[in-house]
């Protein structure tokens, strides 16, 4: 194909894509997302989307805890939030998500099974998975890492950083101990804290920004980090010597997912941004961008395009995922503890 055709083609199917979105000329919609990458979803989702329907969308960024709390206290404020599964977690026990039928998103049957409904049929989707993983200085650590259980090694002492409870990732990192240890959460918790204070001489660092953490691995601070895998995209970049564990004993997983904020007034066009999100051509522009890696089926991606995403039938499949139930009605017993054990640092 010709470079003019090909764009024919693309914006053939732009234009297809749009026809089926609808028409909400003049119309607003507001949406609480994440901060990074902003310029990038700007170009691939915001833009197209306002070009194809009409509407302007009305974006604020910021940390999930934060909007979280915004949400609550002003949620007429917000129509869609695009956030990680605790949080999820949280604003269904707070009843501040819209219950609806995402069933008849045009897009959703081409999603893996395990990223259409994580919350059940009345919630949305996932729209990336990512997954928790170990980062390490190959010139600066003093061994090869391979499992979660080498970070109780005692040559890492004072060496590693660890996500705190608190964080997206520590809930994960708390069940990958327990795994390790053929522990239960929220039943055999008493024996996972006994097993994290054996670690605690090696952690430098109980981080709550994965930025700041990645600062450390390259200012020499720590040799080795427990971090998500989007995390790992942007400190490689860094040094060619950081190296990806995915451990032996599994990855756990999470998700980020698109909702409706309950009481939303215009529930047609937030189900059309959210189909338009895990539609092919956001999903494979995210993933060519290195922004977010794809739920849908249909979307292939080379070796080297794929390098460190959560992607593949096999991978996806193979995926551990945390009882965020058992998450929430122990967090903040669990956070307790760990402040306990970890506040001396």
């Amino acid at each position: 194909e010709t470079t003019a055709a090909a764009e024919g083609a693309e914006s053939e199917a732009a234009e297809g894509e749009a026809a089926a979105l609808g028409n909400f000329e003049g119309q607003e919609l507001s949406v609480s997302t994440f901060s990074f990458n902003a310029e990038l979803l700007q170009k691939n989702v915001y833009d197209p989307f306002m070009e194809a329907t009409g509407c302007k969308l009305i974006v604020e960024g910021g940390k999930n805890a934060e909007r979280v709390t915004k949400i609550k206290e002003t949620p007429e404020n917000y129509d869609v939030v695009i956030i990680g599964d605790a949080f999820v977690a949280d604003l269904i026990d707070a009843d501040l998500l819209e219950k609806a039928d995402y069933s008849t998103l045009t897009n959703r049957d081409a999603l893996y099974d395990n990223a259409k409904a994580p919350f059940g049929e009345e919630y949305g989707p996932a729209y990336t998975f990512n997954r928790l993983g170990i980062v390490y200085d190959k010139a600066t650590c003093p061994i090869e890492i391979t499992s979660w259980a080498d970070l109780w090694n005692p040559e890492l002492e004072d060496s590693i950083a660890i996500p705190d409870i608190t964080t997206t990732s520590g809930p994960l990192f708390y069940y990958a101990v327990a795994k390790m240890e053929g522990l239960t959460p929220g039943t055999d918790d008493d024996a996972i804290f006994a097993k994290m204070e054996e670690l605690k001489p090696n952690v430098m660092k109980t981080y709550t920004s994965a930025n700041d953490t990645i600062t450390m691995l390259n200012q020499g601070e720590i040799s080795v980090a427990v971090l998500l895998d989007f995390s790992y995209t942007a400190a490689k970049a860094a040094s060619e010597d950081y190296v990806w564990v995915d451990p032996s004993e599994g990855n756990y997983s999470g998700y980020n997912t698109l909702n409706i904020v309950k009481g939303c007034e215009n529930k047609d066009l937030a189900m059309a941004f959210i189909d338009f999100y895990i539609s092919k051509e956001v999903q494979l522009a995210e993933a060519l961008d290195g922004v977010d890696s794809p739920v849908r089926m249909d979307v292939e991606l080379t070796e080297e395009q794929a390098a460190n995403f959560t992607y593949g039938k096999e991978m996806i499949d193979g995926l551990l995922l945390p009882d965020w139930s058992v998450i929430n009605a122990n967090k903040a017993d669990w956070t307790a503890r760990w402040n306990e054990l970890f506040s001396v640092q």
